[in-house]
């Protein structure tokens, strides 16, 4: 379904489909969780979070490969009820990381992807208010 009212939504999966795309690469993933951590370098050496514990590194390379399954589905194939469960996802994902910022002292960059996670899901929103079913 290439319809254009649901081109923020594609734009929005497509982007998170490379993001998680280059987490579900086992020996790429390692340097981007890096880089995201420091905030693309902004906040300190990428290299001052390195290494990460094996586990974590499992995790985030499983964690990678569904999201590219739920992101690529959301780009090739995006339905109201898929980008509605995405929209509602989206909205707990940034309340995890809300949890972790404010509670468990987790990094600041973290509150841009907060940020990301609740633009998306406005999109998803307005997106659905426009598009019957």
């Amino acid at each position: 379904m290439r319809d254009e009212s649901w081109r923020g939504v594609r734009a929005f999966a497509l982007f998170d489909l490379v993001v998680t795309g280059l987490l579900a690469v086992p020996l790429l993933s390692e340097h981007v969780l890096a880089l995201l951590l420091s905030g693309f370098g902004v906040l300190g050496s990428p290299s001052q979070w390195l290494p990460f514990s094996t586990l974590t590194l499992v995790f985030c390379n499983l964690a990678g490969v569904l999201g590219v399954l739920w992101n690529g589905l959301r780009w090739l194939h995006p339905q109201p009820l898929i980008v509605r469960m995405d929209q509602w996802g989206r909205v707990a994902v940034a309340a995890v990381l809300a949890f972790y910022l404010c509670v468990k002292a987790a990094p600041v960059v973290l509150w841009l992807f907060v940020v990301t996670e609740l633009a998306g899901a406005f999109v998803a929103w307005k997106t659905l208010r426009r598009v019957p079913g």
